[in-house]
């Protein structure tokens, strides 16, 4: 499949999604996960690790770990889930949840694992994510803020505090998507007034701010996508060449409404990377259209992240990975294919979610 931007400027050969993990198919002999989503990738050292969101048995969200081999590339699908030692049926979060009453004591989304260096010239490693208020993920009751952990010798730590919150007209902010480019810690976020759910139509604005500590003084928001556009992620990386390239999404169709913004992921390019409307292509390019994509992300496409391949061979490979939405919703039907497979059927959800990969190879 090829797609084509009218201004001709990017142009991929797109190969076929792949699932990962498969909240519908399950996740093996792990038992204390009932779904995962939300992966960001990264390369630590000298091994690709990918952190996740996953929605664990007490009905809380928290952040997990899965990697590939070491020295494997991102050609590989090899996957595997951390999970505690001694016990390979449960996952291993990074990170207890956080005390009850908490501005996170919900749980931990949308993580984001970034490398810098503060003030002092320290390099650090953090993850960045969303809190949980609210004991409900949409239509929620209690706003959704920015938080930070942190590596320290004796593990992640949580900072106590948000860092960045809503304003009185826009509550909610989420979906932190954080680099580290220039010396400077930037964020490229969602804020909204309500997590849109069974109600409502999807208002949601992506801004953009930057700090030289990663933690205090951000700037002013800057504006990106406004309501208009109604994008819902923006995560950026470099290049192959000169500049950087942003994907794209909106906020997935959870309960498959019909009155609901065209679901796909969409790329564009930019000579900075910042928060300017006119620094990124006017025309973003879809590469994926949900509608006509596979059951697996029909619903919607969510929290990409992409890196380009490390070889002469595949350099000119964008490897994107992201959460895909199944269209089918109805428990008892999944429940029941699944049996006449001999397979275990899913636990009872609203809606499932799958983490795949797609291969974009640059031709121009």
């Amino acid at each position: 499949m090829k797609r084509e931007r009218d201004d001709h400027e990017m142009e991929f050969h797109i190969g076929k999604p792949v699932k990962l993990f498969d909240q519908i198919q399950g996740y093996g002999t792990i038992n204390n996960v009932l779904g995962i989503g939300d992966p960001h990738v990264v390369k630590i050292r000298d091994q690709w690790t990918m952190f996740i969101g996953g929605f664990q048995t007490n009905f809380k969200n928290n952040i997990f770990t899965a990697t590939l081999p070491v020295g494997e590339t991102l050609r590989s699908d090899r996957w595997t889930i951390t999970t505690r030692e001694g016990h390979s049926n449960k996952a291993m979060p990074i990170i207890s949840n956080s005390g009850k009453g908490s501005w996170d004591s919900f749980g931990y989304h949308t993580p984001c694992y970034v490398a810098g260096r503060d003030t002092d010239g320290r390099e650090v490693e953090r993850i960045y994510y969303t809190g949980r208020a609210s004991n409900k993920v949409v239509d929620n009751q209690a706003p959704y803020s920015i938080g930070v952990i942190e590596k320290t010798p004796k593990g992640w730590r949580r900072h106590p505090a948000p860092i960045l919150t809503g304003t009185e007209d826009s509550l909610n902010v989420l979906e932190p998507k954080a680099r580290y480019f220039d010396g400077l810690w930037r964020i490229w976020y969602v804020t909204t007034k309500q997590e849109t759910g069974k109600t409502g139509y999807p208002s949601y604005r992506i801004q953009y701010t930057e700090s030289k500590d990663g933690i205090h003084h951000w700037s002013k928001p800057v504006t990106l996508f406004d309501e208009n556009e109604n994008y819902y992620d923006a995560s950026v990386h470099p290049s192959i060449g000169p500049g950087y390239e942003m994907a794209v999404c909106r906020s997935t169709n959870l309960y498959g409404r019909k009155d609901f913004p065209k679901q796909g992921l969409w790329l564009l390019e930019g000579t900075e990377p910042n928060g300017l409307r006119d620094n990124w292509s006017p025309s973003p390019l879809c590469i994926l259209d949900a509608d006509e994509g596979e059951e697996w992300y029909r619903n919607g496409i969510g929290s990409p992240c992409g890196h380009y391949g490390e070889s002469v061979d595949d350099e000119g490979t964008l490897y994107m990975y992201f959460t895909g939405l199944h269209q089918k919703r109805n428990w008892l039907s999944i429940a029941v294919d699944r049996m006449k497979k001999r397979k275990v059927p899913p636990f009872p959800s609203p809606f499932y979610f799958t983490v795949g990969k797609v291969e974009l190879r640059k031709l121009k």
